[in-house]
């Protein structure tokens, strides 16, 4: 140890190094971005070596990379949502897609995502997988496969809700409760659902 510096490998499993990283990670790519990340502000984040960081991560876009890994889950409830019957898709289209956003699981992921969507490909790829790839999966129903640019467009409508929510604080849509704001919202997405292709 030189000058109180860390230079080995702290205590604790690698698993939990791991996640204590990807946790700081995404805290800190959420609030500064990636130009405004760097490795050390998050090694220093977590009292971790920064040589630990690229020893899991390799270098700052893999760590990136890292903290946009979504739940194997996350498609799945897009996908669920938009099977059934359709008069209730708007609805748990909105719950399942803003219910990512709430829940302290996913909800960094989400917030990484769409800080990073304009200025980063890869979070644009991300983001457009998790988005069309909903229409995609097994058991949605073929009004949906057929109507794609209503989808689009209800996707618009419930990104937009999440980025005034959840990234700008917007108040009168910050403080609603989660079950009041998808009251409000479900039917503009069950109406975007229903425009069918030319």
């Amino acid at each position: 140890m030189r000058n109180g510096e860390r230079t080995g490998r702290p205590a604790g499993s690698k698993g939990g190094n791991k996640e204590r990283i990807l946790e700081a990670a995404r805290a800190e790519f959420a609030a500064k971005g990636f130009r405004g990340t760097t490795m050390r502000s998050i090694a220093t984040g977590v009292g971790l070596d920064v040589a630990l960081l690229s020893h899991y991560f390799g270098n700052k876009e893999g760590l990136f990379a890292a903290t946009m890994e979504l739940p194997e889950e996350a498609q799945d409830i897009l996908t669920e949502a938009l099977s059934g019957p359709f008069e209730t898709q708007g609805e748990r289209l909105t719950r399942g897609y803003l219910g990512l956003w709430e829940n302290p699981a996913t909800g960094p992921q989400m917030q990484v995502l769409a800080r990073s969507v304009l200025g980063n490909e890869a979070a644009t790829e991300r983001m457009r997988t998790l988005v069309t790839g909903a229409i995609t999966g097994p058991g949605v129903t073929p009004l949906i496969t057929d109507r794609q640019s209503g989808f689009a467009l209800a996707m618009t409508q419930l990104v937009g809700v999440a980025f005034a929510r959840y990234l700008a604080h917007i108040p009168q849509l910050a403080e609603l409760d989660f079950e009041t704001l998808v009251a409000r919202t479900a039917p503009a997405v069950q109406l975007h659902l229903g425009a069918a292709d030319d």
